[in-house]
């Protein structure tokens, strides 16, 4: 356990040494609790039938020179569950993201992940994600240079909208996995009917997940988490841990560097702890005053017994209280 959080640690400080990204997608710092956001083949991973909201609100109270203020909103939906007859997971995502200014994006994706099982208990899962994304303009929209034909030629709303492709494997074992994904492989490309030489065009997004649980004792666990991304050109790095209580109350934290240090707590509800409610704080460390000192994001979760469609066992849950060294 120890040389695994010594080889944690390593991945941590060889990714450090990265720039601002560039964000084109919505961020969640609830990310963690929600990996078919990022990685396709988490797909159906986790044996249950999951549906989970997110709804975040980046630089609360943000005020703007010209559009006053308003919301950087951000809500995603998901909902994921496993085929145990055929060693598969599906899985569906909705997003809807907004800025003030009136640009913002909408996309729906399916996923689906093959799992092979392999010797020592751990799996490795292979996804697939795809659907639409629909970038969109409003009158109120302002370019930062002048004469950008997009801008001059949306006298009113317009909105344009591309397939969107993602590929992502997962490598899951007892106590820790690792997640490797690529999003927009076919970069979708904008042009909202005007020259080439405006066209918006959605860069890949490389995704690089660790996390691993570490047993303090029966009922106190431990996670450390991380999340790289780059889009080849920019990269940006967060990393925490999350403290986990009987499997029902969580405390954690995290940084994003060049961002904000975040702040995790969350409770489970239920039976079988199906109903998770979780909440974060993001604390602005950097530039603030171009942005607001505060971001909040609030996470619903509800699970549900896998559907026995198709046959296959049940996929084991592991319980820390019953976990025996």
């Amino acid at each position: 356990m120890r040389k695994n959080l010594q080889y944690f640690t390593l991945i941590l400080l060889l990714l450090a040494n990265c720039s601002v990204f560039a964000q084109q997608d919505a961020q969640l710092s609830q990310y963690m609790f929600n990996p078919l956001y990022i990685n396709p083949a988490t797909a159906g991973t986790d044996g249950v039938m999951r549906f989970q909201l997110h709804y975040r609100n980046q630089w609360t109270a943000y005020q703007t020179t010209y559009d006053g203020s308003g919301s950087l909103g951000t809500q995603v939906l998901t909902a994921s569950m496993p085929l145990n007859g055929l060693h598969s997971g599906l899985g569906i995502q909705f997003v809807n993201d907004k800025t003030p200014s009136g640009s913002g994006y909408q996309n729906m994706l399916l996923s689906y992940a093959y799992q092979i099982g392999l010797r020592n208990g751990s799996i490795l899962s292979i996804g697939v994600k795809g659907g639409f994304h629909t970038k969109t303009f409003d009158s109120r929209f302002r370019p930062g240079e002048t004469g950008d034909p997009i801008v001059d030629a949306a006298s009113k709303s317009i909105n344009e909208t591309k397939a969107d492709l993602a590929l992502g494997i997962l490598y899951k074992a007892q106590d820790y996995q690792l997640g490797i994904s690529l999003n927009h492989v076919n970069t979708p490309n904008y042009s909202f009917g005007v020259t080439r030489d405006s066209d918006y065009r959605i860069k890949q997004v490389l995704n690089i997940t660790a996390s691993y649980d570490y047993y303090l004792n029966d009922e106190v666990k431990v996670t450390p988490t991380a999340l790289w991304r780059s889009d080849f050109v920019t990269s940006a790095l967060e990393g925490g841990a999350i403290f986990t209580y009987t499997e029902k109350y969580w405390l954690g934290g995290s940084y994003r560097l060049n961002d904000a240090g975040i702040i995790i707590a969350g409770l489970s509800m239920l039976k079988d702890n199906s109903l998770r409610l979780g909440y974060s704080l993001d604390l602005t460390t950097v530039g603030q005053t171009a942005k607001s000192p505060t971001s909040h994001e609030v996470l619903i979760s509800y699970a549900l017994p896998a559907p026995k469609l198709f046959g296959g066992k049940k996929t084991p849950v592991r319980t820390p209280r019953f976990r025996h060294q």
